[in-house]
């Protein structure tokens, strides 16, 4: 069911420098989809719980809980609920004249909408706009507050990739998540895509930074950790080379196999005959 609320009180709305058009929030059936279509105004929607896909361009997003897109006025978006684990999200919609400034501040595009939730404010948004809205003298004033909030953590969180807007610690924010990322779900598929889809990141923003980090780019570093952790199991003698392989995220053990002889030097029978 979707619960929607406007914000009409204000005629001259669009020669505001930021004006708040409504917000909601819906737990969607399986397979709710929107588009292909466009809107008239910007619009955020804050993943909480469950899955879908976002199709922008000539990009798809595989989106969770925690991940948030911005559709912009007039640019052609698709997005759908899954069909097992459909998401519950809540949005926000917004224009003004500072808008386009303000996100020109932030990484954020047509073809690139995806970043992380923020925990300070972004998953209670919807609720702090409807406290905001039940003040009906001071209703403008608080709501134009909140999404003022709202837009310095959007800015923060999604900061331009320039070096005049992104500080270091934010880079290392993003290495610490993407190492947890990697180290959590090496045994899975995992890909660039879906790493840098997890952190709302460009790929190529995240692989330089990444390496500059690591000296490594996420693949190879991604593989040595695989075969260290493969190591650790060969060591202990009492799994399979199919089991080992499956356990650091290969179906293939022929496949297993030649990966770890090209990153260990040896393939892993040698390596763990070779062990005390």
């Amino acid at each position: 069911m979707a619960i929607f609320h406007y914000n009409m009180d204000r005629p001259e709305r669009e020669d505001q420098e930021i004006f708040l058009s409504y917000w909601g929030k819906e737990k969607c059936t399986p397979g709710h989809s929107f588009g292909p279509g466009v809107r008239d105004v910007y619009k955020i929607h804050f993943i909480h719980s469950g899955q879908g896909l976002v199709r922008v361009g000539r990009m798809t997003y595989e989106l969770s809980a925690g991940q948030a897109f911005l559709s912009y006025p007039g640019e052609v978006i698709y997005y759908q609920a899954d069909e097992s684990q459909p998401w519950t999200y809540s949005w926000v919609a917004f224009q003004g004249k500072r808008i386009e400034e303000l996100l020109s501040r932030t990484r954020l595009t047509p073809e690139e909408p995806v970043f992380p939730m923020d925990t300070r404010l972004m998953p209670d948004l919807y609720n702090l706009l409807n406290e905001a809205a039940d003040h009906q003298v001071t209703q403008d004033l608080r709501l134009l507050a909140v999404m003022a909030d709202f837009l310095s953590v959007l800015i923060e969180v999604a900061p331009a990739s320039s070096s005049t807007h992104l500080h270091s610690n934010t880079k290392e924010e993003y290495i610490h998540r993407s190492l947890e990322y990697l180290h959590s779900h090496y045994c899975e598929n995992v890909s660039l895509t879906k790493l840098a889809t997890n952190l709302g990141l460009n790929r190529k923003y995240l692989s330089t930074i990444f390496k500059d980090a690591t000296g490594l780019p996420p693949r190879q570093y991604l593989l040595r950790y695989r075969m260290e952790r493969a190591c650790g199991l060969l060591k202990k003698g009492n799994y399979t080379i199919s089991e080992v392989a499956g356990s650091v995220g290969y179906q293939d053990a022929l496949l297993f196999s030649k990966m770890f002889k090209k990153t260990m030097g040896v393939s892993p029978k040698g390596y763990r005959s070779s062990q005390p």
